[in-house]
Parts: structure tokens; C-alpha cells; sequence
């Protein structure tokens, strides 16, 4: 298991679970952990889907300007050209798994 910085932001570790190019279409699947604070800002996929599987603590996503918040054990997708960001604004650590499906 690989553990770097998200692109989005460094700082913000991730696990890649499977890499790219091992799964026709999968384009990641990983683990990530939000400390209190961190956020990526608003950004979008135009031919990936994402879903994220909240393991532990709450996160906050934006997409298409509609607030989620997730909880352990919530899922999300996010369909590709959705834009979207996630935020920790809670007190307690947040990890959760996703993945991204190709659409091209």
C-alpha cells in the first residue's frame, strides 16, 4: 500500500489501495483521512464517477452547490461533471474509502 499527498493537496494523505491501470475503468480506490479543517476546494471530473464510503467521523461535501453531510457508514456519488468539494469542519478525524470509474 502506497501512501501519498492528494494532488488537490499535499498535506492530505491517502492510501492507494489499487492503482490505476490494474481494473479497466477504475481509475483509483484508496483510503483518506481529513484531520479537523482540511478541505479540497471545488473542483470536477468530466468522465469520472467518484464514490466515497465514510469508515469513521463526518465529512462535509458540496456538490452542485447542495450540502451533504456524511456520517460513518454514509455513501456518496458524485456523477462526472458535478462539481464538488470536501471539507472536515468537525472535531474528530475523518477517513473514508473511494473510488473513481472511468466514463471515456
Amino acid at each position: 500500500v502506497v501512501e501519498v499527498g492528494i494532488k488537490l493537496d499535499p498535506e492530505i494523505k491517502k492510501k492507494v489501495l489499487i492503482e490505476r491501470g490494474i481494473v479497466p475503468q477504475l481509475m483509483t480506490f484508496g483510503e483518506v483521512m481529513f484531520k479537523p479543517g482540511q478541505r479540497v476546494e471545488e473542483h470536477k471530473h468530466d468522465t469520472m464517477f467518484e464514490v466515497f464510503f465514510v469508515q469513521r467521523g463526518r465529512a462535509k461535501f458540496v456538490v452542485n452547490g447542495k450540502e451533504v453531510l456524511l456520517k460513518e457508514g454514509d455513501c456518496l456519488t458524485v456523477e462526472p461533471g458535478e462539481v464538488h468539494s470536501q471539507a472536515n469542519p468537525f472535531e474528530g478525524d475523518v477517513t473514508w474509502l473511494y473510488f473513481g470509474i472511468a466514463t471515456d
